[in-house]
């Protein structure tokens, strides 16, 4: 065990929580793109991975490949966190793709002792994953002071039945992206603010160029998207006990406005088989004046290996339908840190999880959009993110995708009948009709 405990007792204060919370580090570097540009754009060379010293106590991480900090700024912070512990812990760093990463953490489950100690999630999957027993119940971890440094819809994304299971870590959320020079062209000075200006916006620049493209390939970027339409009408795909609502009239909508994008030739033609970094570089390569995205998009669109248009993209808040009142319509996908729960290092993992997501950490990263709402404030975040009120608009009045302990079940129930709507082969009413019957038929065996 590590001579300093300081991180690692269950009663952690305030004050140890956010040791060094706004001073500022050299040596770790501004920040890294969020997002699947990772995958989809640029491949870093293969390193070695470092080895644990002699009876050093190992604590073994599984993170998301596509989002959160470079593998070089973690393996910093890994070497960092150890030295707190006078070198007798070591963190292991691994690293695996979306829906890898879920099948990997529901295996660990299983195993005794489980591979892993620290957990990257979706925050689609806590229920799933906290209702089988498999994260440790971080409530004790999180004192009353240091949630009051966050914004209660982060940590509500992270909990189930009254308790919190994994800490907030990346906040992506969906903004809209557009190209100034292409608006100005067609006579508008400023990106729409409502869902009716929007549209108008892409009827005029129709014969231009075409107008819009996004992530409608049958995915999970397909269902966040359509989580996010649904809202810039005023709806929710399911109510708060969870049954689905796809008959009603905000859901029914959504879905008529995506066909009618389609049918008047106002997305790109691939759009059925686009992804986000395929939307990401259509819009990039100026192929399209508007995308919605994820945050990765805002850190891509100044650099000239991603961008054709520096200078010229820009970033606002996703409109609403004038009817809502609201002043965006947006679409969470936060992740998370959890422990789990068979974990051999339960406390030393919930430390190295506290260091990872902790103000000191994340006021050495400037570039990224962090949790604590101090940080938002800070100067430094701001000079960095001139644009953070626009992500923090969208934040707030971001819808989340359903908490359900059958979510990833249920995703693929929408993901396949949204695409038989834009391909065509269903019309938006039947396809919405049909996933209702088959999601009820699904909570009706979960909840049996």
């Amino acid at each position: 065990m590590p001579s300093k405990p300081t991180d690692s007792t269950p009663g952690v204060t305030r004050r140890r929580f956010l040791d060094g919370s706004l001073k500022l580090t050299v040596g770790l570097g501004s920040g890294v793109l969020a997002g699947a540009l990772l995958e989809a754009c640029a491949q870093s060379p293969a390193a070695t991975a470092p080895t644990a010293p002699p009876g050093a106590t190992v604590i073994r991480s599984l993170l998301f490949d596509q989002v959160g900090y470079d593998p070089a700024v973690l393996q910093q912070l890994a070497k960092r966190f150890q030295a707190l512990h006078d070198n007798k812990v070591f963190v292991s760093i691994e690293t695996a793709h979306y829906r890898e990463l879920y099948d990997s953490i529901l295996a660990a489950g299983l195993s005794r002792p489980s591979p892993y100690d620290v957990v990257a999630l979706d925050q689609v999957w806590v229920p799933e994953f906290a209702g089988r027993k498999q994260l440790l119940n971080l409530k004790d971890q999180i004192p009353d002071d240091s949630r009051s440094d966050l914004m209660p819809s982060l940590l509500d994304a992270f909990s189930y039945q009254g308790n919190t299971w994994a800490m907030p870590h990346v906040l992506n959320v969906q903004s809209l992206y557009y190209n100034r020079a292409q608006l100005k062209t067609a006579g508008f000075n400023a990106p729409p603010a409502t869902l009716e200006s929007w549209y108008e916006q892409m009827t005029a620049l129709r014969n231009r160029q075409t107008p819009y493209t996004d992530s409608w390939a049958e995915g999970e970027g397909l269902v966040s998207d359509f989580v996010r339409m649904t809202a810039q009408f005023g709806g929710d795909l399911f109510d708060a006990a969870g049954r689905p609502q796809l008959t009603s009239q905000p859901v029914q909508r959504a879905a008529a406005f995506m066909r009618q994008l389609i049918d008047e030739h106002l997305v790109r033609g691939e759009i059925g088989a686009s992804n986000e970094p395929d939307a990401m570089r259509a819009f990039l390569a100026g192929g399209v004046t508007y995308t919605t995205n994820w945050n990765f998009v805002y850190g891509a669109m100044g650099d000239p290996v991603y961008s054709q248009i520096i200078g010229e993209a820009a970033v606002a808040v996703i409109p609403a339908a004038s009817a809502t009142g609201k002043a965006a319509a947006s679409v969470s996908g936060f992740m998370g840190l959890g422990v789990l729960s068979n974990s051999q290092q339960p406390e030393l993992a919930a430390a190295w999880l506290r260091y990872l997501t902790s103000p000191q950490v994340q006021a050495q990263q400037p570039a990224q959009l962090p949790i604590w709402t101090s940080l938002q404030k800070s100067a430094d975040v701001r000079k960095a993110n001139p644009q953070i009120d626009v992500f923090l608009t969208n934040i707030a009045n971001a819808r989340p995708r359903p908490k359900l302990t059958h979510y990833v079940e249920a995703s693929a129930v929408l993901q396949r009948h949204l695409h038989d709507l834009v391909i065509g082969a269903a019309a938006p009413g039947s396809a919405m009709n049909a996933a209702q019957a088959e999601l009820l038929a699904l909570q009706a065996r979960w909840t049996a």
